[in-house]
């Protein structure tokens, strides 16, 4: 009777360890798979942002010739700005359509704000890798817009309150000889053409960050 009991008392120990084993086994797998779901989106997100780098990158070129061409135009009207007398409409009319041509760049975040909203940072071994994401988006790119944001509105502002009371875009000819109001537009040129240099120099900057980026993204991704 005892040893029947024994046997009866193993047979139970055993269905019960097998149990254990079991649902062990399938929290297991279930983490794992869980796990390797997380990475490989986590992967993928990492790859729709090296994405977004690269066109940021070409978008980082068509920016820096604007400003360029900007820069250039800016020099020819603040020459003609100190000699009104040497209007020529043909010529002139080329330069202030190019001064109107300058724009700033708008970088693309949607990558970067799903890694961080949905926790997929972590799971991104290479930790230098994830703080320089984190300084190049929430610091350099950052400024970056804040500074193009600044820029539009100056931009703005001689258009309305400079380059409306002296230049007529639609005739190619200025709308007064009042010495004022060229001089105040002097000023605001020659002081925006200053932050379109300091800006082309940030954007050079801007984009060697995002080269050795894409590098060190690539280098991750092909190691996994």
């Amino acid at each position: 009777m005892i040893t029947i009991n024994k046997n009866r008392f193993s047979k139970i120990a055993g269905e019960a360890a097998l149990i254990f084993v079991s649902v062990f086994v399938a929290i297991w797998l279930e983490s794992e798979w869980q796990s390797r779901s997380d990475r490989l989106e986590a992967k993928e997100s990492l790859g729709q942002l090296l994405a977004e780098l690269r066109d940021d990158k070409e978008l980082v070129k068509q920016v820096k010739l604007e400003q360029t061409t900007f820069i250039e135009a800016s020099e020819k009207i603040l020459i003609l700005l100190e000699n009104p007398d040497s209007h020529s409409q043909q010529s002139d009319r080329d330069v202030f359509e190019d001064i109107t041509g300058a724009v700033t760049i708008w970088p693309r975040r949607a990558a970067w704000t799903t890694m961080v909203a949905s926790g997929q940072l972590g799971l991104i071994t290479d930790k230098s890798l994830v703080a320089r994401l984190g300084d190049f988006y929430e610091h350099q790119q950052t400024r970056l817009i804040y500074n193009g944001e600044s820029y539009d509105a100056s931009y703005e502002e001689i258009g309305v309150h400079y380059f409306s009371e002296v230049w007529d875009f639609q005739r190619h000819e200025f709308l007064t000889s009042d010495y004022e109001k060229i001089a105040a537009l002097y000023g605001r040129v020659l002081w925006l053409k200053g932050w379109a240099v300091w800006y082309l120099d940030s954007l050079a900057d801007y984009e060697e960050t995002i080269d050795e980026l894409i590098e060190e993204i690539e280098d991750y991704l092909q190691a996994r």
